[in-house]
């Protein structure tokens, strides 16, 4: 049995878990019942709510374990039996409670990621080393992989590369070949591929289902924002969606290169939606920043408040 600071600190962390679990369950719900909705916003402002929407997890822990720790350090909020910062036995810890077994587990479970994500870096940029020097460089940032593969993609992280295959060089056009280029420059002066690694990270924090629809659609508005970035007087719209069709036919594949989580791919990724982007059949609209603000607020005060009922209902299950 743990008292004192250490004990407070660890009860401090136990009470974050909970939150960050309360409110991962509520993200959960909202892109659960909103999925659809995301395809209506614009892009950036469906970018900035993706990684609200991943970020405010960690953000409401931060916030309530800040509070409940000025709590402990002011006793008469703990006095109040209905104070939304009540938490019994503060100052006492246990490993062998279920506050210490579930803050043991989320620890591993931490670790597990920070250690995978690490190797998978790892392996990524010894590939991508590999696939430079089997390269050649074509122009500014920008090599040709001498592979009989349909493909082109952006990697790298602080200085990202665009490469294309030979193959792919084979079978478009001169001006395919700009569009599909200008397009992963675009992708490497935004670094995309940090960004979607980064954001694959946050992501896997929540059940499969919900992530893998949290990526999809940060794929999605990254890939129109580079197609966006390529229209100009030499290439219209309407060539771009060509140029997107035709690569997808020729069977555009990741192969290349593993670590997709880390890639930027003009391959023939959520296909459909880029296509009527492009063609101006979607009719987007902006967020609704004031709605926005009321749910995550309202989410946060409902996990806040939560938090002391949970812990009633668990210590009613499993004698503390």
């Amino acid at each position: 049995m743990l008292d004192g600071t250490l004990a407070l600190l660890l009860n401090v962390l136990a009470i974050a878990l909970v939150c960050f679990a309360l409110h991962n369950v509520a993200v959960s719900a909202i892109v659960s019942l909103l999925n659809q909705r995301f395809l209506q916003l614009q892009v950036p402002s469906r970018k900035a709510t993706l990684w609200l929407l991943v970020s405010v997890p960690w953000l409401s822990a931060l916030c309530t374990a800040s509070y409940f720790y000025y709590a402990a350090n002011n006793n008469t909020l703990f006095e109040n039996q209905t104070s939304v910062a009540h938490w019994h036995h503060v100052d006492t810890f246990s490993w062998l409670s279920w506050h210490g077994l579930t803050l043991a587990s989320a620890i591993g479970f931490l670790s597990y990621i920070v250690i995978t994500r690490i190797a998978t870096f790892s392996r990524h940029r010894s590939e991508l080393a590999h696939l430079v020097a089997l390269s050649e460089r074509i122009g500014s940032n920008t090599y040709e992989i001498q592979s009989t593969d349909i493909a082109a993609f952006t990697a790298g992280f602080i200085k990202p590369k665009c490469f294309i295959t030979q193959g792919m060089r084979q079978q478009t056009t001169e001006q395919e070949q700009t569009i599909i280029l200008k397009h992963e420059i675009a992708h490497a002066k935004r670094r995309d591929p940090f960004k979607k690694w980064l954001f694959s990270i946050l992501c896997a924090f929540y059940i499969p289902t919900i992530s893998k629809r949290l990526s999809l659609h940060m794929t999605l508005a990254m890939e129109q924002e580079a197609d966006n970035a390529v229209i100009c007087s030499e290439n219209s719209s309407l060539d771009i969606a060509g140029t997107l069709v035709k690569v997808a036919r020729l069977n555009a594949s990741g192969n290349t290169i593993k670590n997709t989580d880390m890639v930027a791919n003009f391959g023939a990724d959520v296909l459909e939606q880029r296509v009527y982007f492009l063609l101006g059949q979607l009719n987007l609209k902006p967020v609704n920043k004031l709605l926005m603000l009321i749910i995550i607020i309202a989410t946060f005060f409902l996990c806040l408040s939560s938090v002391d009922g949970l812990h009633h209902f668990i210590e009613a299950v499993f004698k503390h």
